[in-house]
């Protein structure tokens, strides 16, 4: 078939979904469900650096990093991505909630979510902020899907409060989940898939799409 987009997806349980929804875009359209995209997976929820070095990416065009973000193996992978020119979708499941990122190869970096403090610095700089203080320690292969998951939280909220667009309830969220895991709901996951077929077809067709450190925040409600 004409003019198929080749995508990779990396990721087990999100990455699935997100696949299945890619396959069957505008189907009642076409005669095959399959012909918009070409889908080769890596389905692993957590990457390893031996992961990210045997991933072959000849003749990708856009990758989907739908994985925990749990190992600075995922964040290598971007890296990998971006060396041979594919932008890196990024697909975080918040529960009621989808975040979506658009990483150019040579724009501001998603890695760059770690270092961000929620008290300092306006989100347009491209230095490091220190790592709040509860944090200072955190070796390489202590950071979990936990600790990222309340980066990125803050990082929302920081962005929210710069553009004076607060986002109440992602705060509650970081204080609800301070302390325990982000639960990982179907619906969150539904809504990231959706958004993120979405964003592929928008970079198919050479449309506009938000690149980070502008983002996509879809919750189920405006506030939970």
């Amino acid at each position: 078939m004409n003019n198929q987009v080749n995508v990779m997806i990396a990721g087990a349980d999100m990455g699935g979904l997100i696949a299945s929804c890619a396959l069957h875009y505008d189907f009642q359209n076409r005669l095959l469900q399959e012909d918009r995209f070409r889908i080769s997976r890596l389905e692993k929820d957590t990457l390893t650096m031996e992961d990210v070095g045997q991933c072959d990416l000849s003749g990708v065009e856009y990758v989907v990093n739908a994985t925990l973000h749990d190992t600075e193996a995922s964040f290598a992978f971007d890296e990998k991505c971006k060396k041979q020119g594919i932008p890196v979708i990024h697909a975080v499941n918040f529960g009621k909630a989808a975040f979506l990122a658009v990483e150019k190869p040579k724009g501001y970096p998603f890695s760059e979510v770690k270092k961000r403090n929620s008290d300092e610095g306006s989100i347009e700089k491209h230095e490091e902020d220190s790592i709040e203080k509860n944090e200072d320690r955190i070796a390489l292969d202590s950071w979990n899907a936990d600790i990222f998951q309340r980066k990125l939280g803050k990082y929302i909220s920081q962005y929210g409060m710069f553009w004076q667009k607060p986002v109440p309830w992602i705060d509650e969220a970081i204080k609800n989940y301070s302390e325990k895991s982000f639960p990982q709901l179907s619906i969150g996951a539904y809504i990231a898939a959706g958004y993120c077929v979405n964003i592929l077809c928008r970079l198919a067709e050479g449309k506009e799409v938000k690149y980070f450190p502008k983002f996509y925040l879809s919750p189920l409600l405006e506030e939970v």
